[in-house]
């Protein structure tokens, strides 16, 4: 199907913080009862950074809903596209994260979002990077995530040395960078909390033990920002009978799409028909 017979449908929910979290529901026009494929963007960036909007029409072009979002602390003002509230930004936690996933599959099961477009017994989370660690915590939770993509996801939340740690304390934030007029964004201390305090809850490695729902793992071979052995560990702590891992030859962290004209999208399109085609055999389409 052309992606330029994609509807987009734009929704606004609120968390129970009183939060708003935007997002985009795309489906081939005319379309109804559609299995649902919910994607969750990764460490900074947001539902229209990059190969996103990308991916969600591709993978609407082959048969399903594709629910993205805004996390709601992302930094994002409102449907904007880049991040300017670095306040906001800076209060981010992976709690955070997760309890605006759950606001979204439960708008999802409430039919506030998607009612008659999505077959709510058929839902599929994706996940990268940072994106695909809080897509497997979820997922080993709740029941309504029938299936699981992964692309070059963490395999843990607590990231930083012991040094940056201190830093961090001492400071009352972690910046991203040296000069703040390269990036005025931070890391505030509630996200050191949030590791410290919820370690049991947030262990991606943990989470992966105990799903029974099929995942597919997929990890790029030359990736420098979330190297292999992420992928490896996640595979290894998984259920065997449910897991599937495929590594890409000459692949980084972003399927060679930094851009659009990187190579045209065909690494990252191969990428996504893997993708297509797995959870078209767990929703058994034909």
């Amino acid at each position: 199907m052309n992606e330029d017979r994609i509807a987009i449908l734009r929704f606004q929910v609120e968390n129970r913080h009183g939060d708003p979290i935007f997002g985009e529901l795309r489906f081939a026009d005319g379309g109804h009862n559609l299995p649902l494929l919910i994607i969750c963007h990764s460490f900074m960036a947001f539902k229209d950074w990059g190969f996103f909007p990308h991916a969600a029409a591709s993978l609407a072009a082959k048969g399903f809903a594709v629910l993205t979002f805004n996390f709601s602390l992302s930094g994002v003002e409102g449907d904007n596209n880049r991040i300017t509230r670095f306040d906001r930004f800076a209060a981010n936690t992976f709690t955070r994260e997760l309890e605006d996933l759950r606001r979204i599959v439960d708008a999802v099961s409430d039919e506030e979002i998607g009612s008659g477009l999505c077959d709510r017994g058929s839902i599929g989370l994706i996940g990268h990077s940072r994106g695909g660690g809080i897509a497997v915590v979820h997922a080993s939770v709740d029941d309504r995530i029938h299936a699981l993509a992964t692309w070059s996801a963490v395999a843990t939340f607590d990231r930083w040395s012991l040094h940056q740690k201190n830093a961090w304390r001492q400071n009352g934030f972690l910046p991203l960078a040296k000069d703040s007029t390269v990036s005025p964004l931070r890391l505030g201390i509630g996200l050191l909390e949030d590791v410290e305090r919820h370690g049991a809850k947030l262990d991606i490695a943990g989470a992966a033990g105990r799903l029974r729902k099929p995942w597919l793992i997929v990890h790029g071979r030359e990736d420098l920002t979330v190297k292999l052995r992420e992928a490896e560990t996640l595979y290894d702590h998984s259920v065997k009978q449910f897991s599937k891992l495929v590594v890409l030859d000459h692949v980084s962290h972003l399927y060679n799409a930094a851009s659009a004209d990187e190579d045209n999208y065909a690494t990252f399109n191969r990428m996504l028909t893997l993708t297509s085609d797995w959870f078209h055999q767990q929703f058994n389409l034909e």
